[in-house]
């Protein structure tokens, strides 16, 4: 009898043990689960649009022929203005709260402006017409199509606000068209086309939405080089080898703009270890 209620309980025991495995692993408390911790590390892409403002000193001097005076005028500006639209691409390194990063960018634009260059009156002797007094006046067409930067930038991150400065290369397309008027017909029209070179600065804060996506607001400044244009006069008006030069100053533009920019996962938001 006492041998068969030994066996009785050792086949309980048995029995239970499972069960009561199973029970204490439902009643375990799990570790709590991963949380997400944004990073600025890993390479984007996005769109942006804004507005600019351009400032252009340019002098004109008009060159009569041998021996005859020289009218210089340097007190011209121009101002070409208006909107753009592009895209940029970059990476960012994070170390801490410091964010380092790379980026270039390539935009539309549509900055136009005319500016009067210079109104004159001169006596000039021509074959047939001595003692001529002729009155000339000239306009400036400006046109900046487009730009483009490449950049490095440096910032300082708080969760999901980034702060940073930019700085690096540019490159501008401009277009420009000089008139002459002129009291005595014809007038002259020449039109010149160039890409200018030069230096990017400024500075921003970019935001984190929601997943990838962030939004910026920055400034940026363009000092691009300057370019000296020159067409020849036409007789019977002018002399043969009469010109106008027009010699445009630094070109400088300020941009103001916001962006929209997607972060790719594989470089995105990592996870806390507990």
């Amino acid at each position: 009898m006492k041998k068969l209620f030994l066996v009785s309980a050792a086949l309980a025991a048995l029995i239970a043990a499972p069960a009561l495995a199973a029970d204490l692993a439902v009643k375990a408390r799990p570790y709590p689960p991963p949380v997400p911790v944004w990073s600025w590390s890993g390479f984007y892409i996005g769109i942006n649009g804004g507005y600019s403002v351009g400032t252009d000193d340019f002098t004109q001097t008009l060159f009569l022929a041998p021996g005859t005076t020289a009218a210089s005028f340097t007190n011209n500006t121009i101002a070409p203005k208006g909107g753009l639209f592009g895209g940029q691409i970059g990476f960012n390194w994070q170390t801490g709260p410091v964010v380092w990063g790379v980026e270039a960018d390539a935009q539309w634009a549509r900055q136009t402006a005319t500016a009067c260059g210079s109104l004159v009156c001169f006596n000039e002797t021509f074959a047939g017409a001595p003692g001529l007094v002729l009155t000339q006046a000239t306009t400036v067409y400006q046109k900046l199509k487009w730009f483009s930067t490449a950049r490095g930038r440096i910032g300082w991150a708080n969760d999901g606000a980034l702060i940073y400065i930019t700085a690096g290369g540019a490159w501008a397309g401009i277009d420009e068209t000089d008139t002459i008027f002129l009291s005595t017909p014809p007038t002259q029209v020449a039109s010149f086309s160039r890409t200018a070179s030069g230096v990017a600065y400024g500075a921003g804060i970019e935001m984190r939405l929601w997943a990838g996506w962030t939004a910026k607001v920055e400034y940026l400044h363009l000092d691009l080089s300057g370019a000296t244009n020159t067409f020849a006069l036409l007789p019977p008006v002018f002399l043969a080898g009469s010109t106008l030069t027009t010699t445009t100053g630094r070109i400088r533009d300020d941009i103001f703009r916001v962006g929209l920019n997607y972060k790719f996962g594989w470089g995105g938001p990592v996870y806390a270890a507990y």
